[in-house]
C-alpha cells in the first residue's frame, strides 16, 4: 500500500525534475535523457544518460538495474520521445518527465517548439496525470513494477557499467536537508 510519505515525495520529485528540465531548455536548448532514484534513506542518484550506447531495451534494463543497485523506493526519468502518426508523416518532438513508485505515477508530457535554426524555443503543456496500477502501460513508468530477472551475464555486464558510470552520477542525501 501507497503511504501518504511517498505520494509526496513523488510529488514533490516530479515538481523538482520538471523544473530542472524547463530550466535546463531555457539555459541551454537542451533536453537530456536522465533518471533519478531516491532510496528508503534519502540517498538520491541523478545520472545523465545521453552518453549511453545500449540499445532501447537493454538500456531499459540497465536502468532497473541502477534502480535496484540504489535500493531505490521512487524514481523520476524523463527524456525526448518521438510521437506521432508516421501515416501522416506528422511526428513530433515530445518531453516525457514521470515519477513513479511501484504502485503510483504522475507523467506529465510537453511538446517541444523549436525555432528556425531548429533551437528549442518552448515547451507547450500537454498534460499531466497521474494514477496507481497498471505502471507497465505507461511510458516511462514501469521501471520498479513486475518481476524483473537478470541473467548472470547481466548481472556482470550492467554491474560493471553502473561502476563505470557512478563516476559521472552526481549523489545526494535528501536527508540532511531536512
Amino acid at each position: 500500500m501507497q503511504s501518504n510519505d511517498t505520494l509526496e515525495l513523488l510529488r514533490e520529485l516530479f515538481e523538482e525534475y520538471k523544473e530542472w528540465y524547463f530550466s535546463v531548455a531555457e539555459e541551454d536548448g537542451v533536453l537530456p535523457r536522465s533518471i533519478s532514484g531516491i532510496d528508503a534513506d534519502g540517498k538520491q542518484f541523478i545520472y545523465l544518460l545521453d552518453g549511453l550506447t545500449l540499445q532501447t531495451m537493454a538500456r531499459n534494463k540497465y536502468l532497473r538495474f541502477v534502480l535496484d543497485a540504489h535500493r531505490s523506493t521512487v524514481y523520476a526519468y524523463g527524456g525526448l520521445a518521438l510521437r506521432g502518426d508516421s501515416d501522416l508523416g506528422e511526428i513530433e518532438e515530445v518531453l516525457d518527465v514521470v515519477a513513479a513508485s511501484a504502485e503510483h505515477y504522475i507523467l506529465g508530457q510537453w511538446k517541444v517548439i523549436r525555432g528556425e535554426d531548429n533551437r528549442l524555443t518552448g515547451l507547450k503543456p500537454m498534460g499531466v496525470r497521474e494514477g496507481d496500477g497498471d505502471l507497465e502501460k505507461h511510458p516511462s513508468t514501469w521501471f520498479l513494477a513486475g518481476a524483473i530477472r537478470f541473467t548472470d551475464a547481466e548481472k556482470l555486464k550492467y554491474g560493471d557499467l553502473w561502476k563505470e558510470a557512478k563516476a559521472d552520477v552526481l549523489f545526494h542525501d535528501r536527508s540532511a536537508m531536512e
